[in-house]
């Protein structure tokens, strides 16, 4: 996993205009990339996530369930977009 890039990409993500931008090409694909192959590393790191990074990142939990299609990463990336509609956050 490489973390710094994930940051980086949140960070370009929020300093630019994305209205009419594919993301599907343009932002997820590198997402998932610099998440690398460890679905339980992925699920952790995505745990430790403020509520505004998860909101930004949160499109890609498709392609995670789509590369690692069990039903616990089901439910881990069901309680993650349950964490960003917590009240209060």
């Amino acid at each position: 996993m490489d973390k710094k890039e994930i940051f980086e990409l949140i960070n370009w993500y929020r300093n630019i205009d994305t209205q009419g931008m594919d993301m599907n090409v343009y932002f997820f694909p590198k997402l998932m990339k610099a998440y690398g192959n460890d679905i339980e590393e992925i699920l952790s790191f995505l745990d430790t996530l403020t509520i505004s990074d998860l909101e930004i990142i949160s499109g890609s939990f498709e392609d995670i369930y789509a590369k690692f299609m069990t039903d616990e990463v089901y439910d881990a990336l069901g309680k993650l977009e349950d964490k960003m509609k917590a009240p209060g956050e």
